[in-house]
């Protein structure tokens, strides 16, 4: 009977396991993207919000975050700051 440390993944695997994963979440993100701006105005081309939570919980996971003051995260809060949420929700709803 094998001995529970003889049956796991060495360090230098689940390190290479990590990589093949962040290389393929960043390779979608990279062709959704891409599909997002040829198609700007057809929403059956827009990233799916599926895809942006797992690459999401990628970064959380391993603790990778950016600053506030970084001129992205600035183009972002200025974008949500932007956004009218009352409008949004009124406009996926339908009149009975």
């Amino acid at each position: 009977m094998r001995k529970p440390s003889e049956t796991r993944a060495s360090e230098g695997s689940l390190d290479g396991l990590h990589l093949l994963v962040a290389m393929l979440l960043s390779n979608e993100l990279d062709r959704a993207s891409t599909r997002a701006e040829a198609h700007p105005d057809d929403p059956a081309f827009a990233i799916s919000p599926q895809l942006l939570s797992q690459a999401l919980k990628f970064l959380k996971d391993n603790n990778i975050s950016a600053p506030a003051s970084s001129p992205r995260g600035e183009d972002l809060l200025g974008k949500l700051a932007d956004l009218d949420l009352d409008d949004e929700v009124l406009s996926g709803l339908t009149r009975n």
